[in-house]
């Protein structure tokens, strides 16, 4: 049985397959991180968030295809060195692009 009472709420931390990566360095595209990401599961939606010139403000959302793929991301990537920054990743409700 769960610690957690979520009775199948989209908000569970066990429902959860979409990411939060934070503190990306300008230099990596949606494509490097897709392709760093692609090996702990299925991604079936990105976003990097982009400034009106269409550069990178420093964040994305990644949806993976199942929980634990978004699990085991979360654990081998958050506190990487990735670039000159050292990348956040956290599980978050799933966001819609908008």
């Amino acid at each position: 049985m769960s610690n957690y009472d979520c009775n199948e709420s989209s908000s569970c931390p066990s429902q959860l397959k979409s990411l939060y990566i934070g503190n990306l360095d300008p230099r990596v595209s949606e494509g490097i991180l897709i392709q760093m990401l692609s090996g702990f599961g299925k991604i079936t939606r990105s976003i990097l968030a982009k400034d009106y010139r269409g550069e990178s403000r420093g964040f994305a959302f990644v949806e993976f295809e199942s929980t634990h793929s978004a699990e085991q991301a979360v654990e081998h990537m958050n506190g990487r060195l990735i670039g000159q920054k050292i990348i956040y990743v956290e599980r978050t409700p799933k966001v819609d692009e908008g």
